[in-house]
């Protein structure tokens, strides 16, 4: 029976998110349905698997060697507080959400998180977005980029320092890249798709070793957003997705995520509003004609343009 139930314990563990007994049986047809149970049962006494709901099925899984030795003294309540914190993941759990789970009393779950903080098995910290609430986590896991603030966070502070000169390195490399080199005054073409776009910055970013902050895409993206806010830059869509009766819409499905480009936007007192004509980024110009739907008398941008 011995070997069983290290077949059994040994089956678990390559199948971190656990196992019917019935999908434990066709592994080992040999045993009979009721043998598997029993000696299932044997190993949750014994700790070595714990018995899981996923779903509305109950499933074993196994517990490694290492989390038997770490959990080795500890009472019910305990190993069930830590379990719970163990479930949250990079999330962390705050306190009254324990005491939902688990439906232990109050002076029972703080006992139990001085226990294992004492035992270094989980560590607290704090969200930026709830900086009363403590959280609770395992000591070997990283907190999530929700709970720490991702780069733009330093020990709970927003650095804004660095937020302001990341964004006006962005800008740099945007404005370089939004008129042409030899004639500052002019504009490039409607079509013109050689504006920089998220990828391109990010890439600048990292190659001339700007930060050693690493940072995501999406990081660079929150950048370039505020920018745009600030009334800095302009999003300017992909040629191929100004034509807005395109076949990309006609099927019903989803549009995918617009892979936008950026330009810079004048603010020069010595602008002009000859230098940034309306035609030069309308997404629609190709359409535009003396006659018919889109022209230039019936443009509101042009109107807009021309009472400069």
């Amino acid at each position: 029976m011995a070997a069983l139930e290290n077949a059994i314990y040994e089956l678990t563990l390559k199948h971190p998110g656990g196992l019917t007994p019935e999908e434990i049986r066709e592994a080992m047809p040999e045993h009979a349905l009721e043998t598997i149970v029993n000696v299932a049962n044997r190993l949750l006494q014994s700790e070595r698997l714990e018995l899981i709901e996923i779903r509305g099925r109950h499933l074993f899984r196994g517990v490694s060697a290492r989390d038997i030795e770490r959990l080795a003294g500890l009472t019910t309540d305990e190993k069930l507080v830590y379990k719970h914190i163990e479930n949250s993941a990079s999330d962390g759990i705050w306190v009254r959400t324990l005491k939902q789970k688990t439906n232990l009393a109050p002076t029972i779950i703080t006992r139990s998180l001085k226990v294992l903080e004492q035992r270094a098995l989980i560590k607290s910290i704090k969200s930026v977005k709830h900086p009363t609430r403590k959280l609770y986590m395992l000591i070997d896991i990283s907190p999530s980029s929700d709970i720490t603030g991702g780069p733009w966070y330093t020990d709970q502070e927003m650095d804004t320092d660095f937020i302001n000169q990341l964004a006006h390195q962005c800008y740099t490399y945007i404005y370089a890249h939004s008129y042409p080199r030899h004639k500052q005054r002019s504009v490039y073409s409607a079509n013109h798709t050689g504006y920089p776009k998220s990828s391109q910055i990010k890439r600048f970013i990292v190659e001339n070793r700007i930060t050693n902050v690493s940072l995501s895409l999406e990081n660079i993206e929150e950048l370039l957003t505020m920018l745009v806010y600030d009334g800095k830059i302009e999003r300017i869509a992909p040629a191929f997705e100004m034509d807005v009766g395109g076949a990309r819409g006609a099927g019903g499905g989803a549009k995918p995520q617009t892979d936008w480009m950026y330009r810079a936007v004048r603010n020069s007192s010595k602008d002009s509003p000859f230098t940034d004509i309306p035609c030069g980024r309308c997404p629609v110009y190709d359409r535009c004609s003396d006659t018919g739907t889109i022209t230039p008398a019936k443009c509101d941008y042009f109107k807009k343009w021309l009472s400069f």
